[in-house]
Order: structure tokens, then C-alpha cells, then sequence
């Protein structure tokens, strides 16, 4: 059986289903044999973040689950590795290790010549390692503009991108600011633009129907603005705090884990945090929203990103109001209302739930039902557009 090894940006056991797992999931599709290695971090968490020793825990017991069987032709595998995130002795001793766990690991599961997909450039120094038939590295974020990263981490990152970028059989890019500036530093003709694509049928299946709403979220009047995902400093929690304060009739839903305490948010009578949920359950809790958001503070990583979530907003039939990103304006910006301050997002807010939408809902819908994460796949098998 062919297979693939995925260095994978997603932890398999702690993370929401990104890009990455729904390609990963074509390509077992596909019938490749797929062992899915969990990332390293990028530099040792600080103590005196809120999730410090969750955080711990998560990969303790990612390492101690050791090579696991997944689901049918999917395995996952948390390499041991010393935690020092730059060049040098320790870095050439990681990459012993990781070989040694690497060579076993591939003849227990019968793995030779793979193709080689890297969603982070943790690995690129798997490149000189294995031996493979083909190398293809996939940016679904802008990885070296990560949050968390410090000076020290952010050059040890970028000096592994670099690798992976000019080395790679193929690159692809989940947005055009990526693409754009890889084609300017790198110009070589195996750089490609590849967009996100969307469980569309998942999304849409709750959509017109009259199910039975989850306990947490039946309370909830209306109008009801939702978003659902990872809860971290990332998001603009002062275009919350605005609007949820101008607007005390508003109801505001946040479904994920909330990686930051917000006690004035917390305490507000028309702002609910419900908490992580299952991906099989997104659905059917947005169907309760009456605005799908997207927010979060202008940084780097998200002047560059493309956000998946939105094809599944719009999959979901709902109106969407969101920060200003390139991609979104770039992409969608007859389909999503885009505010570039808190006073326009709650303009747009205000907008969406007087109006009637139905022209922008079913022209957001025909722009993402015919997308999918096998055609995804298979034009990054083929490294090709």
C-alpha cells in the first residue's frame, strides 16, 4: 500500500479539524496508508500563561499514547524529543532521536519510500532523514508569524521554513498573501495558490430543519451572534466587549475551549461560553445562530490567513460579519459584511439582522457547494494546481 507520512501542524488528539485533517482524510480516501506525526511545540510555554499545565497535560498524553491505530489506515505517532527549539548540538541531537523513533516506527507499520507532507516546518530536518518519493509542504497558515513566538523561536522557525520552501518537490498556499510572498523571495515554478475547501454536506445538513437544539443553547433567545473555535488572545475580545455592551439584546455564543479568562465577558448576562463541542455537533449548535463572526486582532498571521471557517459559515446558510482579512476581501467580499473597526462590526451586526439576506446567503452557498477536500487532495498528490 502506498503511504504518507504527515508532519502535521494539528496535534490528532487535542485539535479542531483544520485543513490539515480533512486532507489527510482524502488521502486515506485515496488509498494511501497515512501515519500522522503530532508537532513539537515552537518554544516551552510560559509559565504564567493560563493554560501552562493544561497545555503540559495535552501533549504528556499525546507521548504516552505512544503509536496509536486512529481509524482504518490512519496512524498517530508523538515523537520524544527534547524540548530546545533552536539550531546547534541539541538540535542535531533531536534529530537522532528522531530517527531512531522514525526507522522503528516505519518498519512496525511496513512504510517504505512515502510521500512526505509537512503542514508545519517543525520537521523539515526530516527531509535529509527519510528516504521518500516525493516532498510536498503545505502552508494552511503563515507559520513563521505564529503569536507565541519569540525572537529566539521565530528565527529557529524561519531557518526551518526556509528548508521546506526550497527544497520541497511542491508548495501549495492557502492564501494569496502567502503565495505571493513565496513567489517573491523563492521564484520557482512549483509554488502553488490552493484555497481552502469545505465539508459541505456536513454543514449544510441542518440547515431548514427543525432539530432538536442541544440543552446548553435552547435558552438562548434571539437574535443570537455565534462563532465557534479555539478561544485564545487572538481574538478581538474588545469588539465583544463593545457590542455585547451596546447591544444588551443581543445574545453572544462562543462554542470552543477558552484558552484566556475573561471575567468582564464572563459576567455578562447576553455573553455564553458553552464550551468545546464535537465537530459532528458544530452544525447543529450553529443552526441556532442567527449572525455567524469572525474576529480577531490584525496581526500578521491573520493579514495572511485564509479561515476555514468561513466556507463552513457559509456552507452552515448564514450571514457572516467579520474583521478585515485580505483573503476574506480579497474573496468574499460580496458575500460577507467586513468591518475594519468595533463601531462598523456593530454597523454590520445591526445590518445583517435588519435586513433580508437571502440573495447573500444562496450567493455564498453557490460559491462553496461545489468545493471539496478531495479535489484538495488530489491536486496535491499530483503537485499540481
Amino acid at each position: 500500500m502506498k503511504s504518507i507520512i504527515h508532519f502535521s501542524g494539528d496535534d490528532y488528539w487535542n485539535s479542531n479539524p483544520h485543513s490539515r485533517y480533512h486532507i489527510t482524510k482524502n488521502f486515506i480516501g485515496r488509498g494511501y496508508k497515512v501515519l500522522w506525526i503530532n508537532p513539537l511545540g515552537t518554544r516551552f510555554p510560559s509559565i504564567k500563561k493560563k493554560n501552562f499545565s493544561n497545555r503540559i497535560l495535552r501533549k504528556l498524553k499525546s507521548i504516552f499514547k505512544f503509536l496509536k491505530k486512529a481509524e482504518d489506515n490512519l496512524y498517530v505517532y508523538t515523537p520524544v524529543l527534547l524540548p530546545v527549539f533552536k539550531t546547534g548540538f541539541y538540535f542535531n541531537l533531536n534529530k537522532i532521536l528522531f530517527l531512531v523513533q522514525m526507522s522503528f516506527i516505519t518498519a512496525v507499520l511496513g512504510i517504505k519510500k512515502p510521500v512526505l507532507f509537512f503542514s508545519t516546518p517543525l520537521y523539515a530536518f526530516a527531509l535529509s532523514l527519510i528516504s521518500y518519493s516525493k516532498s510536498i509542504y503545505y502552508y494552511s497558515d503563515f507559520y513563521t508569524a505564529y503569536r507565541e513566538l519569540n525572537n529566539s523561536s521565530r528565527g529557529y522557525l524561519e531557518f526551518l521554513d526556509g528548508i521546506l520552501y526550497r527544497n520541497a518537490d511542491s508548495v501549495f498556499c492557502a492564501s494569496r498573501e502567502i503565495y505571493s510572498g513565496l513567489i517573491s523571495k523563492n521564484n520557482r515554478k512549483n509554488i502553488y495558490y490552493l484555497p481552502h475547501a469545505v465539508d459541505f454536506e456536513h454543514f449544510n445538513s441542518g440547515r431548514g430543519k427543525n432539530n432538536t437544539l442541544p440543552h446548553d443553547i435552547q435558552s438562548v433567545k434571539h437574535p443570537v451572534i455565534g462563532y465557534y473555535g479555539t478561544l485564545t488572545d487572538s481574538n478581538d475580545w474588545d469588539i465583544i466587549d463593545y457590542c455585547s455592551k451596546e447591544r444588551p439584546d443581543y445574545n453572544f455564543v462562543f462554542i470552543g475551549r477558552k484558552d484566556m479568562s475573561l471575567p468582564q465577558l464572563e459576567s455578562r448576562p447576553n455573553v455564553f461560553f458553552l464550551g468545546k463541542k464535537s465537530y459532528s455537533e458544530l452544525p447543529l449548535y450553529a443552526s441556532h445562530f442567527d449572525v455567524c463572526i469572525m474576529f480577531w486582532v490584525r496581526r500578521e498571521w491573520i493579514k495572511n490567513s485564509s479561515p476555514l471557517k468561513l466556507n463552513e459559515y457559509l456552507a452552515l446558510g448564514k450571514p457572516v460579519v467579520s474583521t478585515f482579512i485580505e483573503e476574506v476581501n480579497s474573496n468574499y467580499n460580496d458575500v460577507v459584511q467586513i468591518a475594519e473597526t468595533k463601531e462598523e462590526f456593530l454597523e454590520q451586526l445591526d445590518k445583517v439582522l435588519k435586513s433580508d439576506n437571502t440573495e447573500q446567503i444562496e450567493k455564498g452557498l453557490q460559491m462553496v457547494k461545489e468545493s471539496s477536500w478531495r479535489s484538495v487532495a488530489e491536486k496535491i498528490l499530483r503537485g499540481t494546481q
